[in-house]
């Protein structure tokens, strides 16, 4: 049996950020502005919008957000100049609403005028200038290379010493073949009724 939970318990946010409040088309908060650009079948909830926001999204040129089993999911794309990736493009919004949402759900987008990254970013610290890597992902590919090589290295050895053993034992028979028979019929007895 389903347990029945009230509205104002759905916040998935374990740490809520500004409150947001819905002026006309604006949704402004302390720090941010966004401008409601579409609002299909009704789906902006401004309470459900502050339960589910997250700084993240602030690097975004646009926010959309979809809803599906009665909860809403926010998904963040940029201008197509801006994009790395054709799925991340406002203009691909579209098709994201037709492969990723469910059929005919309400959806709202709004703008975000001043994109910017979030403080807790990792992205956006730790860079050197010129360079688009941290140091952080450099040592981990570093050790991740280091430990295959390892692995590797170790595979070659244990092998080796298989193919030794079994190379040895192989020379060995050849050279006494009669003792191998006189072993194998120490430890095999037939008997009769």
């Amino acid at each position: 049996m389903r347990k029945e939970i009230s509205p104002e318990l759905y916040n998935y946010n374990r740490f809520p950020g500004p409150e947001f409040r819905q002026i006309g088309s604006k949704i402004a908060a302390d720090q941010f502005e966004f401008d409601l650009v579409e609002n299909h079948k009704g789906g902006f909830d401004l309470t459900a919008f502050h339960q589910r926001f997250s700084e993240i999204l602030t690097k975004f040129d646009y926010i959309v957000g979809d809803w599906g089993n009665e909860q809403l999911r926010l998904r963040g794309f940029y201008k197509d100049e801006r994009a790395q990736e054709s799925s991340e493009k406002i203009s691909r919004l579209e098709d994201y609403l037709l492969e990723y949402c469910s059929y005919g759900c309400a959806y709202f987008v709004l703008e975000n005028p001043h994109p910017q990254r979030a403080s807790f970013d990792k992205k956006s610290h730790g860079k050197k200038e010129g360079d688009g890597k941290s140091k952080r992902s450099r040592s981990n590919r570093s050790n991740s290379s280091r430990d295959r090589r390892n692995e590797r290295d170790r595979f070659d050895r244990d092998f080796k010493r298989s193919s030794r053993r079994s190379n040895k034992q192989n020379r060995q028979n050849k050279q006494h073949p009669q003792q191998k028979q006189k072993d194998s019929s120490r430890h095999f007895v037939i008997r009769q009724k």
